[in-house]
């Protein structure tokens, strides 16, 4: 909810665009590595999956939308990240209030339920910036041969 709140908000400021542009690794093998695609596959296969219906993919490839599911993705990932961040801030006063088994639970929470959406909507950003680097491509040619 945190996330979502601060979404909005965020997109007023000039940070918005430099932290939805940016990804954690390089590489994108890296992702893979720590098992993105595996949380993708758990995702998909729970009613987790009915989630956020605003990013859905056709077998459309108008640039227009393409870009628009990506603003939509940025959007999910920013909202994660804010509320990876604030769960983290709370999890030291949960650990010292409640006790370790808390503590170590909004850790757990905290990485299914924040960092590995954030981690996968990087994986899927990128992914789809090259499509759209590839329709960009071809758009253009055809402009150039008509």
């Amino acid at each position: 909810m945190v996330g979502i709140i601060a979404d909005p908000l965020l997109r007023r400021s000039g940070v918005y665009g430099w932290l939805s542009s940016r990804y954690v690794f390089a590489e994108p093998k890296m992702y893979e590595r720590l098992g993105v695609l595996w949380f993708r596959k758990f995702l998909l296969a729970t009613p987790l999956r009915f989630i956020n219906q605003s990013i859905h993919f056709t077998t459309s490839r108008d640039l227009a939308f393409l870009k628009e599911v990506r603003e939509r993705m940025a959007s999910a990932e920013v909202s994660h990240w804010v509320a990876f961040a604030s769960m983290l801030a709370v999890t030291p006063f949960a650990w010292w209030l409640f006790g370790p088994i808390a503590g170590l639970s909004f850790v757990v929470v905290n990485a299914f339920g924040n960092l590995y959406p954030s981690l996968l909507q990087q994986y899927n950003k990128r992914r789809l910036a090259e499509l759209i680097a590839i329709v960009e491509a071809r758009d253009a040619s055809r402009r150039k041969h008509s």
